[in-house]
């Protein structure tokens, strides 16, 4: 009988050591997190912005301006990089809309609204601009076959569709995590 008792007090330690998280400690962690997707979301245009500058800056020093697959590929992929980014601000706005200081199934519904468009986005447009931008690379390496070194072409090759994969790879991770979110704020919305 013993044991049943010790077991017993053991069981009654473990269930008051779990805590509820306070108010004070929910409203950091949604302050951390939408910290979070404002900073991913300017590292993220900052980056395509960059990309944009660099293919336009490669473009005037080809001197693309002559109407040929290397111009046809460098328009293409800096005009589906121009559609990303407007699509990232698009979210930026969409997410700027959102105010926390109003009830939590409000902020949910808006929240689910939000994570909701960003599923579309990445279900829809991503795999059309990811498909273009390919395109878009691929049109290029003829000139790079006749302007390159046989080394650096494969260079190129290899670490452009590296990149691409990687990239695919990421977007992915990218999608599961923010359909993690839109999962658990359909449940949040389910408990009212």
């Amino acid at each position: 009988m013993e044991t049943f008792d010790s077991l017993q007090e053991l069981w009654n330690q473990q269930s008051a050591a779990i805590t509820k998280p306070s108010a004070g400690e929910i409203m950091r962690k949604g302050q951390a997190h939408i910290k979070n997707i404002k900073a991913s979301q300017v590292a993220t245009t900052g980056i395509l912005a960059a990309l944009i500058i660099t293919l336009v800056a490669y473009f005037i020093s080809m001197e693309a301006h002559k109407l040929n697959d290397l111009t046809i590929g460098l328009a293409i992929m800096i005009g589906v990089i121009l559609i990303r980014v407007a699509l990232e601000l698009i979210s930026i706005k969409k997410f700027k809309a959102i105010v926390p200081d109003i009830s939590l199934v409000e902020y949910s519904i808006r929240m689910q609204e939000y994570y909701s468009w960003r599923k579309r986005i990445h279900l829809v447009f991503i795999p059309i601009i990811y498909i273009t931008y390919m395109f878009g690379f691929t049109l290029l390496l003829p000139a790079f076959k006749a302007n390159l070194s046989f080394g650096m072409y494969w260079y190129v090759v290899i670490s452009g569709y590296g990149f691409l994969t990687f990239f695919a790879l990421m977007m992915v991770r990218i999608l599961r995590k923010e359909r993690g979110i839109l999962n658990s704020l359909k449940e949040v919305d389910q408990l009212k």
